[in-house]
């Protein structure tokens, strides 16, 4: 039997069936038999040093003045509970039926502390409080609560907590109606807290058939969130019918008071309708924007589980992936127009000094392993560097497993499909990643970068690559697998047309005439990575009149670059000048270097270019409704390449 049905029987039963036995005038004799009925039952000290008075009628007035109740051992605070005046009203008839009924309770300036120890002792546990769970009693019921001047602590040093609160029962003049007025300041696991709450009155939180409103404001730091709405049964946290409203920096700063992991975004603003049924919450007509995107949508957390369930469907007109990018650790784009937090301005400002250029910040995958969850998201206009016109992506966690199934984006005419496999259990984490690039106008994802729309063709390819580490580069440097692309059509760049040193007379005429600049029959690049070294070896663009080998290596460890593009002419103008172009240097610093420095390394043979993946990749430069007779164009295009390296075998073999 808890503490609270021993105090209550106690002090009233006992109370009643005894004294009036004695005294109807004097009742101060009897503050030292309720004081320590109570002391013996939770083995603190419980002291009335004021009146104690009592008016007579079937619902008796009892007051006591000056309560002090005794603190846990352990705490620095004398007293649990200090209380100026004490006033009940109790109903006898209900009393002698075994029904402990209050018509009314008035708390006169109540100072109480609730603490937690640093070893997790609570100072509201009391050593008799051992029964079984299940023989606990309710709370007495209260018609009437009314509090004056209140004041409470709560104290948890074992999460750096401590908010001290204020609280009374105000009327209101204009419609003779109570209601609760609370205020909280401190701080909650170290963040700043200022709680503002205007709620019904006190005793109808057990009211189960009548709303229960309230109004709440907190602000944690630069976060901001309201509420406002009713509830059926607050005390169950049942029938909720409210509508919020959240802003902040950033998101993750709500990690400690959610007591969920949250991720670290871009300021955000969001509104929408707040429920809860049984174990789950649930966010629905979600609306607002996150950094530069925007978000619509439904979210529900589920905390029966072992770990808390998250499935969410969200849309969104336009999404910029800047704003998804701290995910993963990359910076974001800081500049004007951009929306950043702090953090990640600071982040944008360290990238620029960083001489390497893949995100070396470990990701934390802790956040990922407390937490299942199960989300997509579909945006039709996608914000980035690319021409990126159409996203949906589906994030499904479970046990510390996170998958990407499906990633797809509409990019330039065409579709980038990938899958994503990462396992964090295992450290360092390892993933795998799947890709097809299907129909892609390599010209309008050069054109973002302003570099002619017009200098590349059609591209399609696929790739797999495995993966080691806690960060982008790691596990780059980590990477094994390879990619196959093809490419159809377009011209060559005049930048890289003067740089590879072509005929000087159709150089000339390139600068004047883009119709008469080498046009692409056909490029292909298998590049095989292992231990993140890619090999360029395999690598031809089949010009009208040039084809371009290449030879060389991309170090994804060092981020450096050391290769070969060689171009040899298919004819002997008097007008060649033709050499190399070696690109050396970094990532984030190449050089390119024309001339006999660079001849002297060689170039691939086209001995030793299979022609096989060229032919098995044509599925992906065409359209899924493409017809026959443009499907043969494009084997046309590529037919003189696959004839040229068949051929050069059979001269090797000679």
């Amino acid at each position: 039997m808890n503490a609270v049905r021993w105090i209550g029987i106690s002090f009233f039963a006992l109370f009643f069936l005894l004294v009036l036995l004695i005294s109807l005038q004097n009742w101060n004799w009897a503050r030292a038999i309720v004081a320590q009925q109570i002391s013996d039952l939770t083995d603190r000290d419980f002291t009335i040093n004021g009146n104690l008075t009592v008016d007579w009628s079937l619902t008796p007035h009892i007051r006591l003045e000056q309560i002090q109740f005794e603190n846990a051992a352990w705490s620095k605070q004398p007293n649990m509970l200090e209380l100026a005046a004490l006033d009940v009203r109790i109903d006898l008839i209900e009393l002698i039926k075994g029904r402990m009924l209050f018509p009314e309770i008035i708390l006169t300036r109540p100072h109480i502390i609730l603490q937690k120890s640093p070893q997790g002792e609570a100072n509201w546990e009391f050593t008799a409080d051992t029964g079984n769970p299940e023989s606990k009693t309710d709370i007495p019921l209260i018609e009437r609560l009314r509090i004056t001047e209140g004041r409470l602590v709560y104290q948890d040093f074992s999460v750096d907590t401590e908010i001290i609160t204020t609280l009374a029962t105000i009327k209101e003049a204009a419609h003779e109606e109570e209601f609760t007025k609370l205020y909280a300041e401190g701080k909650l696991k170290g963040h700043p807290l200022q709680i503002n709450l205007k709620a019904g009155p006190l005793v109808a939180l057990r009211e189960a058939d009548i709303p229960y409103p309230l109004t709440l404001s907190l602000q944690t730091g630069k976060t901001r969130v309201k509420v406002k709405g009713t509830v059926m049964q607050p005390l169950q946290l049942k029938g909720l019918d409210l509508q919020f409203a959240i802003q902040g920096p950033n998101p993750e700063l709500l990690s400690p008071i959610l007591g969920l992991p949250m991720p670290s975004l871009p300021p955000y603003r969001l509104e929408g309708d707040l429920s809860h049924h049984g174990h789950t919450w649930q966010i629905s007509n979600l609306n607002g924007q996150v950094g530069d995107s925007d978000l619509a949508g439904m979210i529900s957390v589920k905390l029966s589980e072992t770990v808390p369930f998250i499935q969410a469907d969200l849309r969104s007109k336009t999404i910029d992936l800047d704003d998804i990018g701290p995910l993963i650790g990359l910076a974001p784009d800081t500049g004007a127009g951009e929306t950043a937090s702090s953090a990640q301005e600071k982040k944008a400002k360290e990238e620029t000094k960083n001489p390497f250029v893949l995100p070396d910040d470990s990701i934390d995958f802790k956040e990922l392993q407390a937490i299942n969850a199960e989300i997509t998201l579909r945006s039709r206009q996608v914000k980035s560097k690319l021409p990126v016109d159409d996203l949906f992506l589906q994030v499904i966690i479970d046990d510390g497993h996170l998958k990407l199934a499906p990633l797809n984006f509409g990019v330039a005419t065409g579709n980038i499909r990938t899958r994503l496999e990462l396992n964090t259990r295992t450290q360092p984490a390892k993933s795998k990643i799947e890709t097809e690039i299907r129909h892609v106008q390599l010209g309008e994802v050069l054109r973002r970068f302003e570099i002619a729309d017009d200098s590349a063709g059609l591209i399609g390819g696929q790739g797999i690559f495995w993966l080691t580490g806690n960060s982008v580069a790691e596990m780059s440097a980590s990477a094994d697998g390879g990619l196959l692309m093809i490419m159809t059509g377009g011209q060559l760049d005049d930048l890289l047309v003067e740089l590879a040193g072509l005929d000087v007379g159709e150089a000339l005429v390139a600068l004047f005439d883009k119709d008469d600049d080498g046009k692409i029959n056909c490029a292909y690049v298998d590049l095989p990575i292992n231990g993140g070294v890619m090999n360029m070896d395999n690598f031809i663009v089949d010009t009208q009149d040039t084809l371009f080998l290449s030879k060389g290596t991309i170090d994804l460890n060092n981020e450096e670059l050391d290769l070969i593009i060689d171009p040899k002419p298919k004819d002997l103008s008097i007008f060649s000048a033709r050499a190399p172009l070696h690109i050396a240097g970094t990532f984030k610093k190449p050089t390119f270097t024309p001339g006999a420095s660079a001849i002297l390394r060689g170039a691939a043979s086209l001995a030793l270019l299979p022609s096989a993946p060229i032919v098995s990749l044509y599925s992906f430069i065409q359209e899924e409704q493409e017809d026959k007779q443009t499907g043969g164009e494009e084997n046309i295009r590529c037919g003189g390449l696959i004839g040229a390296i068949n051929e050069a075998r059979k001269k090797k073999a000679l």
